[in-house]
Protein backbone atom coordinates (compact mmCIF):
# COMPACT_ATOMS: atom_id res chain seq x y z
CA UNK A 1 0.00 0.00 0.00
CA UNK A 2 1.43 3.35 -1.00
CA UNK A 3 0.52 6.41 1.06
CA UNK A 4 2.69 8.76 -0.95
CA UNK A 5 6.39 9.43 -0.92
CA UNK A 6 7.20 6.51 -3.19
CA UNK A 7 7.82 7.24 -6.83
CA UNK A 8 5.61 5.69 -9.47
CA UNK A 9 6.90 4.02 -12.63
CA UNK A 10 9.32 6.33 -14.40
CA UNK A 11 10.20 8.24 -11.23
CA UNK A 12 7.04 10.40 -11.27
CA UNK A 13 5.29 10.91 -7.93
CA UNK A 14 1.71 9.55 -8.03
CA UNK A 15 0.38 12.35 -5.86
CA UNK A 16 -0.52 10.51 -2.64
CA UNK A 17 -2.89 7.73 -1.74
CA UNK A 18 -3.29 4.99 -4.36
CA UNK A 19 -6.90 3.84 -4.06
CA UNK A 20 -6.60 0.90 -6.47
CA UNK A 21 -3.65 -0.68 -4.65
CA UNK A 22 -5.49 -0.30 -1.32
CA UNK A 23 -8.67 -1.78 -2.85
CA UNK A 24 -6.83 -4.73 -4.40
CA UNK A 25 -5.02 -5.41 -1.10
CA UNK A 26 -8.36 -6.13 0.59
CA UNK A 27 -9.00 -9.91 0.76
CA UNK A 28 -11.50 -11.29 -1.77
CA UNK A 29 -14.59 -11.86 0.42
CA UNK A 30 -14.17 -8.54 2.25
CA UNK A 31 -13.68 -6.74 -1.07
CA UNK A 32 -16.87 -8.30 -2.49
CA UNK A 33 -18.85 -7.33 0.61
CA UNK A 34 -17.50 -3.76 0.53
CA UNK A 35 -18.22 -3.42 -3.19
CA UNK A 36 -21.74 -4.84 -2.84
CA UNK A 37 -22.55 -2.52 0.06
CA UNK A 38 -21.18 0.52 -1.78
CA UNK A 39 -23.02 -0.28 -5.03
CA UNK A 40 -26.29 -0.99 -3.19
CA UNK A 41 -26.06 2.37 -1.42
CA UNK A 42 -25.12 4.13 -4.67
CA UNK A 43 -28.12 2.53 -6.38
CA UNK A 44 -30.42 3.81 -3.65
CA UNK A 45 -28.85 7.28 -3.68
CA UNK A 46 -29.39 7.51 -7.45
CA UNK A 47 -33.00 6.22 -7.14
CA UNK A 48 -32.22 3.14 -9.21
CA UNK A 49 -33.19 0.89 -6.31
CA UNK A 50 -35.78 1.60 -3.64
CA UNK A 51 -34.63 0.93 -0.07
CA UNK A 52 -38.08 -0.59 0.50
CA UNK A 53 -37.20 -3.43 -1.88
CA UNK A 54 -34.13 -4.36 0.19
CA UNK A 55 -35.32 -4.90 3.76
CA UNK A 56 -36.06 -8.30 5.32
CA UNK A 57 -39.76 -9.15 5.20
CA UNK A 58 -40.71 -12.74 6.03
CA UNK A 59 -43.98 -12.75 4.06
CA UNK A 60 -42.43 -11.26 0.92
CA UNK A 61 -39.47 -13.65 1.03
CA UNK A 62 -41.21 -16.93 1.77
CA UNK A 63 -44.68 -16.38 0.32
CA UNK A 64 -43.95 -14.17 -2.69
CA UNK A 65 -40.48 -15.53 -3.55
CA UNK A 66 -38.48 -12.30 -3.19
CA UNK A 67 -35.37 -14.17 -2.07
CA UNK A 68 -32.94 -11.32 -2.90
CA UNK A 69 -34.07 -9.72 0.36
CA UNK A 70 -32.07 -12.38 2.25
CA UNK A 71 -28.87 -10.90 0.79
CA UNK A 72 -29.69 -7.22 0.39
CA UNK A 73 -30.57 -6.91 4.07
CA UNK A 74 -26.82 -7.12 4.77
CA UNK A 75 -25.76 -4.78 1.95
CA UNK A 76 -27.68 -1.58 2.70
CA UNK A 77 -26.24 0.70 5.39
CA UNK A 78 -28.32 3.82 4.73
CA UNK A 79 -27.74 6.74 2.41
CA UNK A 80 -24.36 8.40 1.82
CA UNK A 81 -23.36 10.27 4.98
CA UNK A 82 -20.64 10.35 7.59
CA UNK A 83 -22.42 7.42 9.23
CA UNK A 84 -22.10 5.42 6.00
CA UNK A 85 -18.37 6.21 5.82
CA UNK A 86 -17.88 4.89 9.35
CA UNK A 87 -19.89 1.76 8.54
CA UNK A 88 -17.71 1.09 5.49
CA UNK A 89 -14.51 1.73 7.47
CA UNK A 90 -15.44 -0.74 10.19
CA UNK A 91 -16.84 -3.26 7.70
CA UNK A 92 -13.57 -3.35 5.76
CA UNK A 93 -11.40 -3.25 8.87
CA UNK A 94 -13.07 -6.07 10.79
CA UNK A 95 -13.86 -8.28 7.80
CA UNK A 96 -10.26 -7.91 6.70
CA UNK A 97 -8.96 -8.77 10.19
CA UNK A 98 -11.15 -11.88 10.29
CA UNK A 99 -10.26 -12.99 6.78
CA UNK A 100 -6.52 -12.44 7.24
CA UNK A 101 -6.45 -13.82 10.78
CA UNK A 102 -8.87 -16.48 11.98
CA UNK A 103 -10.00 -17.53 8.50
CA UNK A 104 -6.65 -17.31 6.65
CA UNK A 105 -6.81 -19.67 3.66
CA UNK A 106 -10.39 -20.74 4.45
CA UNK A 107 -12.71 -18.45 2.50
CA UNK A 108 -15.65 -20.85 2.49
CA UNK A 109 -16.28 -20.82 6.30
CA UNK A 110 -15.85 -17.02 6.35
Amino acid sequence: MDFGGAAAIGGVDNGGFDFMSWYMDIPVISRLYFTGAFLTTAGCALDIISPFSLYFNFDLIFFQGQIWRLLTTYLFFGMFSIDFIFHMYFLVRYCRMLEEGDFRGRNLPF
